[in-house]
């Protein structure tokens, strides 16, 4: 009976730290999926920071076209 039960306690203590050691690689998957989600969001926020700093200059830049135009 005594080997029985110390069978099952060390069966409880692998089966814990097997869970120890699952829930510790999903928390570092679920740490890197929400870092790889952040880049993602920067850059896309960046590439449209981008396209509107690219618009204002073409804009700028064809107003100091016709000013030149006009004005010489």
């Amino acid at each position: 009976m005594q080997k029985q039960t110390a069978d099952q306690s060390r069966l409880n203590a692998v089966r814990n730290e097997i869970l120890d050691i699952a829930l510790h690689l999903d928390a570092r998957e679920s740490e890197k999926r929400r870092q790889r989600a952040a880049e993602r969001a920067l850059r896309a926020r960046r590439g449209i920071e981008d396209h509107f700093e690219f618009r204002r200059l073409a804009a700028q830049f064809s107003e100091e076209e016709d000013r030149l135009r006009h004005f010489g």
